[in-house]
């Protein structure tokens, strides 16, 4: 099968280039890194200097724009109370560099507690009931995001790209709809037990890319997701949803949300699908959404 090339995505060898242009401007030293998760981002831990650095995909409009948004929801969030990671603001914040954007951020250390889903269940109720912030924030799209990776596919089946736009197509009738109907208020768009950190006995809430207004139950699917498709344990659910206060998936529009966050799982996975345990993961992911199998067992 043909695949689908394109040379702008973000890879090991150009984000570690992006670091050490973005850190020889700022004054830090860069030699002593961890590459903490490649995805939609690069992360970078830089423990001697304190600083967790963050490169993003690209220089362009609308990534420019996330991360004005990821450091103002920060600022803000540390201003309502809320346990969040701070902005490195002793340092300028973004700088341009080898043509993506990068940002940097408090490290912190990794710690002895780790936190769990009952942690997250208190963090997305106390999220929740905050007011919206005092500045715009956008309304909760996830199919623009995931239809650029498409489009940016690198080492990728041609009919496995056909197959999720196609999919894409399919969801995105059914969720313009529910939002239609729920507009919903404060998200953090991306909640799952990835993006806790345990700090000083407290757990934060980190990661604020998909930060959006929409509807609260989008931020409580991830978990209940995981029941079928990562084997959590329902008593674990069952104590998330006693913390939170409501299990999604009595909601009506369950089935049809936890479709779109499969695919947005899914085609994040596939940037890093190239080789190894990932590719045979993402054949995994693609072969149970193709057979609508609910019930196959994905790796986190």
């Amino acid at each position: 099968m043909d695949a689908v090339v394109n040379h702008q995505g973000l890879t090991e060898a150009s984000a570690a280039r992006a670091l050490a242009s973005a850190c020889s401007q700022v004054g830090l030293v860069s030699q002593s890194v961890d590459l903490l998760r490649l995805g939609e981002n690069a992360i970078y831990a830089l423990p001697s200097e304190g600083v967790a650095v963050r490169v993003a995909r690209a220089d362009i409009e609308d990534i420019k724009r996330k991360v004005a948004k990821e450091l103002a929801v920060s600022r803000w969030l540390t201003s309502q109370g809320f346990p969040a990671v701070r902005p490195f603001d002793e340092l300028p914040q973004p700088v341009q560099a080898d043509g993506r954007l990068v940002t940097f951020w408090e490290y912190v250390p990794p710690s002895h507690v780790e936190p769990d889903l009952t942690d997250l269940a208190g963090l997305l109720r106390d999220l929740h009931t905050l007011p919206r912030p005092d500045f715009p924030l956008p309304v909760l799209d996830p199919f623009p995001i995931m239809r650029r990776r498409l489009t940016l596919a690198e080492g990728v089946e041609r009919q496995d790209v056909e197959f999720l736009t196609e999919a894409c197509d399919r969801s995105e009738a059914a969720f313009r709809s529910i939002m239609a109907d729920d507009t919903g208020g404060l998200i953090h768009g991306d909640a799952h037990r990835g993006n806790l950190l345990a700090r000083d006995g407290q757990v934060l809430l980190i990661d604020y890319e998909a930060v959006a207004i929409g509807p609260r139950a989008w931020d409580l699917i991830p978990t209940a997701t995981a029941v079928d498709r990562f084997g959590l344990p329902p008593a674990i659910y069952t104590a998330f949803c006693r913390t939170y206060g409501r299990d999604v998936t009595d909601w009506h529009g369950y089935h049809a949300l936890r479709t779109v966050r499969e695919l947005g799982m899914t085609t994040w996975l596939m940037q890093n699908a190239h080789s190894g345990p990932a590719a045979a993961e993402f054949a995994l992911r693609m072969d149970s959404l193709r057979k609508s199998n609910r019930q196959d067992l994905w790796m986190s």
